[in-house]
């Protein structure tokens, strides 16, 4: 009885074996799964290790950008310090040639004032020598006219009466005043010259 109640095919049998090929089925499908979830992780990782590279080349860019601005800012500071050490060259040599220039000049002036000051000294020692040689002329011509009338008197030439007398004590007078003039004006030459020589100097 026991085997009447079992139908032909035996579903046993039948559910086992559809059991197992859904198992396998399931199976395969599973792995085609988990080898597209492997090669989608694998690609990942390929990106992920892409990625840093592409970001390292861009690291490595911008490190030579920078480098090749600061070369260029480097270059500039070059030049501007050369710049500034030819333009203090330069002031040193234009301070040099006008110091040296001031020092030609001051030199030439030194000549030129030497010079005028040994021209003022012969005029001025002309000067003293023809004030020297009138004075020695008024004194022989005073000298001359005291003896002649020195001469006079001896003679008794001077001695008449009235209007006669005030005559010649008048030319004596005349005579002593000349010659007390002629010794003034050279005096007050004397005194000129010797002033203007003392200015010039």
């Amino acid at each position: 009885m026991a085997d009447a109640l079992v139908p032909v095919p035996d579903p046993t049998f039948l559910t086992t074996e559809q059991l197992s090929r859904g198992l396998t089925n399931l199976r395969e499908l599973l792995e085609a799964r988990i080898n597209a979830v492997e090669e989608a992780a694998h690609h990942r990782y390929e990106d992920l290790r892409r990625v840093p590279t592409e970001t390292d080349r861009q690291v490595v860019h911008l490190k030579e950008l920078f480098n090749e601005k600061l070369t260029s800012v480097q270059k500039q500071f070059d030049e501007r310090d050369i710049r500034s050490q030819a333009s203090e060259d330069a002031a040193k040599v234009a301070v040099n040639a006008a110091l040296q220039a001031q020092k030609e000049a001051a030199s030439a002036q030194n000549d030129s004032n030497a010079a005028a000051i040994t021209k003022s000294e012969a005029a001025t020692i002309k000067q003293i020598d023809g004030i020297l040689a009138l004075l020695n002329s008024n004194t022989i011509g005073t000298n001359d006219k005291i003896t002649t009338i020195n001469a006079r008197l001896d003679r008794g030439d001077g001695v008449t009466k009235g209007g006669h007398d005030i005559r010649s004590e008048s030319r004596l007078d005349t005579g002593t005043m000349v010659a007390i003039i002629s010794v003034a004006v050279m005096a007050v030459s004397v005194a000129a010259g010797l002033f203007g020589f003392a200015l010039h100097h």
